[in-house]
């Protein structure tokens, strides 16, 4: 039990309506779960107001609610009027939980592709120099053998906050977390002061939310903006939206990677190989080789991206070079698997037209590595239901221009209908390809169709679901597994 009176020194509102003399047994934004010593918080999110949900909770015995719009006067209910419900759930957040994450290092990782890899690689690192590591994403919550899902590539304030609130308990030292847009705009983060921020890259996703690329780099760069002094921010350099994302940012310590020798740490000396990369990382300071087992050049931007973070961390380079050599990649990332025809399965989570395009070229690069120069890149991929639709012809038209063969089916078509999904990418391609692509809408049908005609040294890109372990279809969740659906081939 708090205090309302504790809170309302911790957090910004315009005023408070009514008894400042409250108890608090419990926080809650979902209108279903309060009670009489709730603090309830009226939050509006993309399609529902909770500001309607008032009547309802004062009715289930609340008492206290945060809000925006203070409705007609209830005169045993307090009432705090605040600009943003949002902001106030994060602030109310980290004092519920005691500020955890004051207890540890706070690593964020923000871009379109990349996120999840690089910050499994960087938490790899930093396990293996000694420290006690969470990670929170795409994937799922993970630290010391514990595992919990994630609904969200960022979950809710609360959320977070709860599951600092664990880490911290249990001796985590540091948190490495992917920073997705939805979540800075939505003010997920809000209040955490972040360590480390790394910047992948900025590419096609999200437009249906974000509305243009403009607004979508600009919720990206809320990381940036909210940085301290103190803190570090590590870029990838050779993008065009770099600068902009630490236009405002006021570290003292901005360092950029990529191949262009403008950048503080440049890419050179890349070498894509069917059982790994390899590449030199150089400073002026020192020239590092690096070799991992994980694949593609994309590979080697995430790979440069966690190196240089941890060598700013203060860890010696030649023991991080080390640790490379023994990373992993995430699952559902360029997860490989043999196949009975000969043929090398790899499922990916590429489901923009950017990543598509990386994990294509990389399989491409692994097929001119090999002594058979008729080797066919096979890709399976759709794309989800509810979501930015102007990816689905720019997806078409990479794929049916770099594989061999492609075969369109469906990707959590949720409550679209799946044929006018496939008939959006297949809009995309270009008559002269039209003769290489396939239409099969039931996945686990596609998957077999793509190994049935695969052939030794071929390889089968299943693209768009990776970790995931479910296909939406309407509103029903079914199991489904893109590499257990490869491992029954």
């Amino acid at each position: 039990m708090k205090k309302l009176t504790d809170l309302l020194k911790k957090i910004s509102y315009r005023e408070v309506i009514n008894l400042v003399d409250r108890s608090i047994s419990s926080i809650s934004y979902d209108s279903r779960l309060v009670s009489s010593d709730t603090l309830f918080v009226a939050m509006q999110g993309t399609k529902v107001d909770a500001h309607s949900f008032i009547p309802d909770v004062i009715k289930q015995g609340c008492k206290t609610i945060v809000c925006e719009k203070v409705p007609d006067s209830y005169d045993d209910v307090t009432f705090i009027k605040v600009d943003s419900s949002r902001q106030a759930l994060a602030e109310i957040s980290h004092w519920w939980f005691d500020d955890p994450t004051r207890f540890m290092k706070m690593i964020g990782v923000t871009g379109t592709n990349g996120k999840t890899t690089t910050t499994y690689l960087i938490a790899q690192i930093l396990e293996r120099m000694g420290l006690k590591v969470g990670i929170i994403g795409t994937t799922g919550i993970f630290f010391l053998n514990r595992f919990y899902n994630a609904t969200h590539t960022t979950p809710e304030s609360f959320e977070l906050c709860r599951i600092f609130k664990e880490m911290a308990a249990n001796g985590v030292q540091c948190v490495v977390m992917e920073v997705s847009s939805h979540s800075l705009e939505q003010k997920r983060v809000f209040g955490i002061d972040f360590d480390l921020a790394v910047f992948t890259n900025l590419t096609h996703d999200h437009l249906d939310y974000h509305k243009n690329m403009e607004n979508y780099a600009s919720a990206k760069k809320i990381l940036f903006d909210n940085l301290k002094p103190d803190a570090i921010a590590i870029l990838q350099g050779d993008f065009e939206w770099a600068k902009f994302m630490v236009s405002h940012c006021q570290s003292r310590n901005i360092s950029f990677v990529g191949r262009n020798n403008s950048n503080k740490y440049v890419i050179h000396n890349e070498k894509i190989m069917r059982n790994g990369i390899s590449f030199q990382l150089s400073t002026n300071i020192f020239n590092l080789e690096i070799n991992t087992s994980l694949l593609g050049k994309f590979n080697i931007d995430n790979s440069s991206l966690s190196v240089a973070s941890c060598i700013e961390l203060g860890y010696n380079p030649d023991d991080i070079v080390v640790a490379m050599k023994e990373v992993s990649p995430a699952e559902g990332r360029m997860s490989s698997i043999q196949l009975r025809t000969g043929a090398v399965g790899i499922v990916d989570y590429a489901h923009t037209p950017d990543a598509l395009e990386k994990a294509l070229l990389t399989c491409r690069e692994i097929l001119q590595s090999t002594r058979y120069s008729n080797s066919k890149l096979i890709c399976v991929f759709g794309c989800g239901g509810d979501r930015d639709r102007s990816k689905r012809p720019k997806m078409g038209d990479i794929a049916s221009q770099i594989a061999d063969i492609v075969i369109i089916t469906d990707d959590n078509p949720r409550t679209e209908d799946p044929a006018n999904i496939r008939k959006e990418i297949l809009d995309g391609i270009a008559e002269d390809n039209k003769s290489k692509v396939v239409e099969i809408a039931e996945r686990a049908e596609a998957i077999r169709y793509a190994v049935n005609i695969s052939r030794n040294e071929d390889i089968v890109l299943v693209a768009g679901k990776g970790h995931e372990k479910y296909q939406i279809i309407g509103q029903t969740r079914f199991h489904f597994d893109d590499l257990e659906q490869l491992k029954k081939m």
